[in-house]
């Protein structure tokens, strides 16, 4: 009687890539309900802000009018900042961070997976909703609104896309850094918002800090959103009253700075620090 020996081979677990990581990340983020509600909030307050300031500023034939769809950026900044602090900052108040990191032990690929993720849903945001203040901004605008059908005008589109991803970026790093999602906002709100006045105080007697104010975040954020509204040049002798305006190219530059310096630090005290 002869005995049948069944021999059982062990399948190799899949090897984990970055790309796998990422659609992991891709996956959590939109299984979220606050997700949803999040980038609910954030494209309408975007649309809103801009299609009242486009509409208010056409009923006074303002010339500037038909780029005022743009000007419901920095409202929709603040809530993908939320968004993106939340990402990490709720894995440390739940505990989740541990089990991030038994399944992806490399740190630096588990960080550069979730930004790609956060990168690429706030700019899909940022984009989407300019482009929907746009379409409403065309039922009272008519011929004065901006043709998108231009290439050079897109810059309205992907500069605004480009946008919130420095906020959200920024967003994520100070939630990173500080574990703390009120941390983090506080931070992207003096940045953005309070920063300016003591610096508007400081410059009544030293005008060369006006040429501060175009390296604040909201301004590189104008200058992104929307760079035929923005002064090409620095501040010239014998025009009071007039600041520097980045130009767009000048204004990525700084936009880079604004996402890598904070995300370098970040990163260094995440591989440093115990989960």
């Amino acid at each position: 009687m002869s005995q049948t020996t069944h021999s059982h081979v062990t399948q190799p677990a899949p090897r984990q890539t970055l790309w796998r990581v990422v659609h992991s990340e891709w996956i959590k983020l939109w299984t979220l309900r606050s997700t949803w509600i999040t980038l609910a909030i954030t494209v309408s307050l975007t649309i809103a802000f801009g299609v009242i300031a486009s509409y208010a500023m056409h009923s006074l034939d303002q010339p500037s009018a038909n780029q005022a769809f743009i000007q419901g950026v920095p409202f929709g900044e603040i809530v993908i900042a939320v968004l993106a602090a939340l990402m990490i900052t709720s894995e440390y108040s739940s505990g989740q961070i541990r089990s991030s990191l038994v399944a992806v032990p490399n740190r630096s690929r588990l960080i550069i997976a979730k930004i790609c993720v956060l990168a690429a849903a706030s700019w899909l945001t940022g984009a989407f909703s300019i482009l929907i203040a746009w379409l409403i901004s065309l039922s009272f605008m008519g011929d004065q609104a901006v043709d998108l059908t231009r290439h050079e005008y897109l810059a309205f589109i992907w500069g605004s896309g480009l946008a919130f991803v420095m906020i959200a970026l920024m967003g994520f790093a100070f939630g990173l850094l500080t574990r703390s999602t009120a941390a983090a906002i506080t931070i992207i709100t003096i940045l953005m918002f309070v920063i300016k006045i003591p610096l508007l105080l400081a410059a009544m007697k030293w005008k060369w800090i006006e040429k501060a104010f175009s390296f604040l975040p909201d301004s590189v954020s104008s200058a992104l959103a929307d760079p035929f509204a923005v002064l090409p040049s620095w501040n010239e002798k014998g025009q009071e009253g007039l600041s520097m305006v980045l130009t767009h190219s000048q204004a990525l530059m700084v936009c880079a700075a604004w996402i890598i310096i904070p995300l370098a630090v970040a990163w260094v005290l995440f591989s440093r620090r115990d989960a």
